[in-house]
């Protein structure tokens, strides 16, 4: 963000309505109240607790409605189950009101769609937090994997040992992330997905595990593996190419790493800003500057629907779509 947009957001603070107050509903109100050019306004949640965590001067509502209707608000953050995510973005994109979804955008590429379609009609920023696209190391891995000589190989892994949620299982838990990092980098859909449940995962703790292939145009292939039936927690990114490979590791440190043709790690310094405060500044930023199409909404419908490809091969057991 620069010149007169810059300049605002220091002078006053936009104001931003959240819903939900649960586990990832707090994280946002922890990260709003480090942000400059940010206020939290209004919170909707039903939960007894949401009262004793939001700051001084915002409204608590029980009634999501209401603070989509309220007046006043600059966007709305939804930080809420995947299944309400649709009713709830469509329900701000027909009341002009600039939103901020969590992932996934939805549980299936129609709807994803439908959300895409009338946000172009009607001219409504709405952004997806694909919460790893944001961060500081994937972002210069982004850059400098232009750099590699194809082919190029993809490899990623993330998930942990639960949790076990009643609303959304571990491929749409976890494969939000892998995906996203996967399609963002490579720019388009995969023309070719096969899958299969890892055998084994989960045994104790009853999530599961997720292997995918992805083939790109342009001699590009990605393995992903991810769930909430690995053994541990993990969260690593790797492009190789034929003169050296980035490591996108967000449990290490430090961060981003590069091996050159001679097989030498190098540690590339990135900006220590958390991941979630990059996205909630590019929201921000989107709407100071009146930007009413941002490329996260593309992603989040690519993402949708390559999950359901990635989710039809594990359910026909592992069979390969072509």
């Amino acid at each position: 963000m620069k010149g007169a947009a810059a300049a605002l957001a220091s002078r006053t603070p936009i104001a931003l309505g959240l819903v939900g107050a649960g586990r990832w509903g707090t994280r946002y109100m922890s990260t709003l109240r480090e942000l400059e050019g940010v206020r939290l306004a209004l919170v909707a949640s039903r939960s007894p607790a949401a009262r004793e965590r939001i700051p001084a001067g915002c409204e608590l509502t029980a009634d999501w409605r209401h603070a989509v209707g309220a007046g006043g608000l600059d966007g709305i953050i939804l930080a809420t189950p995947p299944a309400l995510h649709h009713e709830m973005a469509m329900a701000c994109v027909t009341s002009g009101l600039a939103v901020l979804v969590e992932k996934p955008l939805t549980l299936d590429g129609p709807s994803a769609r439908a959300l895409r379609e009338a946000a172009s009609a009607r001219g409504v920023l709405v952004m997806v937090d694909h919460t790893h696209v944001f961060s500081a190391a994937f972002e210069t891995l982004k850059a400098r994997a232009r750099r590699l000589e194809p082919p190029l190989r993809i490899r990623s892994l993330g998930g942990n040992r639960g949790p076990i949620r009643a609303d959304v299982d571990g491929l749409w838990d976890y494969g939000p992330h892998d995906v996203s990092l996967c399609l963002d980098l490579v720019g388009c859909e995969p023309a070719a997905v096969q899958a299969h449940a890892l055998a084994g995962a989960g045994d104790a703790g009853g999530g599961i595990g997720v292997t995918a292939r992805l083939e790109f145009p342009g001699d590009v292939v990605a393995e992903l593996t991810f769930g909430n039936g690995l053994p541990e927690k993990r969260r690593r990114f790797e492009v190789e190419g034929k003169d050296g490979a980035l490591l996108y590791d967000d449990l290490a440190e430090p961060k981003l790493v590069e091996r050159d043709s001679h097989g030498r790690l190098n540690p590339i310094s990135v900006s220590p800003t958390p991941p979630l405060s990059r996205a909630v500044l590019a929201f921000r930023d989107a709407i100071l500057s009146g930007c009413r199409e941002h490329p996260s909404l593309r992603l989040g419908v690519s993402v949708v629907e390559t999950l359901e490809r990635i989710a039809s091969g594990v359910g026909a057991g592992g069979a390969a779509e072509r």
